[in-house]
């Protein structure tokens, strides 16, 4: 079940009155809200929504977030809006969760627009790097721990699952304490340029090999040039496995 939390950091002046006298209270009747506690209403609740649509899209499980609502002082001054705000902003993103604009216009006789900022903490269990790790170094599950974190400002993707860092190297040196991000990492390499390498092909159903020299490094998925070692024909051909690579189709 996710859990939120909004935190709406709007600061009033407080004024206080001290009644010596008063007529007996009959009935107590709830304020109008005004224009800052319409706003805010509505950009928590669209906010709120947007979360949790860009939680879904990215799979994101056990996370809490809080908001911080940022209108501008000036709505002091403006009416209450008596139709439905209207609201629109850019669809959120991770990149932009610390720093979402909503532009909230009121149409009829009192409009007017603001532009107001939502600035989102978000807290989500991702893979920490638990000791440091080399560059170049195996990833391996001792090597990291899950915790919980504030994702807002990474400015890449973390790793929501330990076993998602199986069998890939760090590109640089990683630090004790961070999230680890996918970009910080790569598949082993698998071929080596100038290394023999065996070429497989399936055309109609009917699977073929032959020998062949890589032309380049490669990983797995990676496209490299490859040298036909029967015809010297150079071809285009996917990383596999160590020392193998596919073509899709056509006799080398």
């Amino acid at each position: 079940m996710y859990t939120a939390a909004a935190v709406r950091k709007v600061f009033f002046r407080i004024l206080t009155t001290v009644l010596f006298s008063a007529p007996p209270l009959v009935a107590a009747h709830p304020s109008p809200p005004t224009a800052r506690q319409q706003i805010n209403e509505q950009v928590v609740h669209l906010a709120g929504e947007a979360i949790a649509g860009l939680a879904q899209r990215a799979s994101w499980h056990d996370y809490r977030y809080t908001l911080n609502v940022l209108i501008p002082g000036s709505v002091a001054a403006l009416p209450a809006c008596s139709q439905p705000l209207r609201l629109s902003g850019e669809p959120l993103q991770q990149k932009n969760l610390a720093r979402q604009r909503y532009r909230v216009a009121c149409g009829g006789g009192a409009s007017w627009q603001v532009l107001v900022t939502v600035k989102a903490d978000l807290y989500l269990p991702v893979a920490m790097v638990a000791r440091e790790i080399a560059r170049g170094e195996a990833i391996t599950a001792d090597k990291l721990v899950m915790k919980r974190y504030n994702i807002s400002n990474l400015s890449g993707d973390p790793l929501l699952n330990v076993g998602d860092a199986a069998g890939r190297l760090a590109k640089r040196t990683l630090r004790p304490g961070k999230p680890l991000l996918r970009k910080q990492l790569q598949q082993p390499l698998l071929v080596k340029r100038g290394a023999a390498v065996t070429i497989v092909s399936q055309t109609d159903g009917i699977s073929a090999q032959t020998a062949g020299v890589a032309l380049k490094e490669g990983r797995l998925q990676e496209s490299i040039k490859v040298q036909n070692s029967s015809s010297e024909r150079v071809i285009d051909a996917i990383v596999v496995g160590p020392g193998r690579v596919s073509v899709g189709g056509g006799t080398q």
